[in-house]
């Protein structure tokens, strides 16, 4: 794996020190997983412990209970401990009177946090990549919001970091297809019903293709 994108922000931004307990926000996906395999590689030599959190939201049914069920043998393949959580967001959203995205944030930050008291850990770690930068940037620029918002998505905050924020997705994909690592595949990102699911399959490629093959 080419750590030197990796090893640039984490000089800049220190987001992990030697000794540091991580916990990785496993969903089982390709940016997850390639999370963990980068990890690996400097597990090592900077002393790092690390576990996976895993939260099963049931909007998926069977998709679901099987992403979870990934997540729990990887953890048992590669020695690492593996918590996880089901809550069914859409009786969850509906109780607190929120939308399905709002809840399933809420319930996902809230665990990680009672994971991180109670395990020790010292970071919690986020598999968020560029694309999901410029989606998040593209999204709050369409709705509205101030300059602030436009920053999009922040490498590190309070314990929560980011490590593969400035990896694109195409190069995550081609890592884990060349090594021949298993992921989960999640259908729902393919369905044009969502905004930011639009911003990704339409809106992006079409400025790409008509204006800035470099956007």
């Amino acid at each position: 794996m080419d750590l030197k994108k990796f090893k640039k922000l984490n000089d800049e931004k220190k987001l992990i020190e030697n000794g540091d307990k991580i916990i990785i926000a496993m969903s089982g996906g390709p940016d997850s997983v390639f999370l963990y395999n980068l990890l690996k590689c400097v597990k090592e030599k900077m002393k790092l412990s690390i576990s996976f959190a895993h939260i099963n939201h049931g909007l998926r049914g069977d998709d679901s209970d099987s992403d979870e069920r990934f997540v729990i043998e990887l953890g048992k393949k590669e020695g690492i401990k593996t918590y996880t959580k089901k809550v069914y967001i859409k009786a969850y959203a509906k109780d607190k009177n929120l939308s399905e995205e709002e809840a399933g944030r809420e319930v996902r930050y809230g665990f990680f946090r009672e994971l991180k008291d109670s395990t020790g850990a010292t970071k919690v770690a986020l598999a968020h990549n560029e694309d999901d930068l410029v989606e998040t940037f593209m999204f709050r620029l369409i709705r509205g919001t101030s300059f602030k918002g436009l920053e999009g998505i922040p490498v590190k905050r309070e314990f929560f970091i980011r490590p593969v924020l400035n990896y694109r997705k195409k190069e995550i994909l081609e890592y884990l297809d060349i090594e021949k690592i298993e992921y989960c595949i999640d259908k729902t990102n393919f369905e044009n019903i969502y905004t930011r699911n639009k911003i990704r399959l339409d809106l992006i490629p079409s400025i790409e293709r008509e204006y800035n093959n470099k956007f």
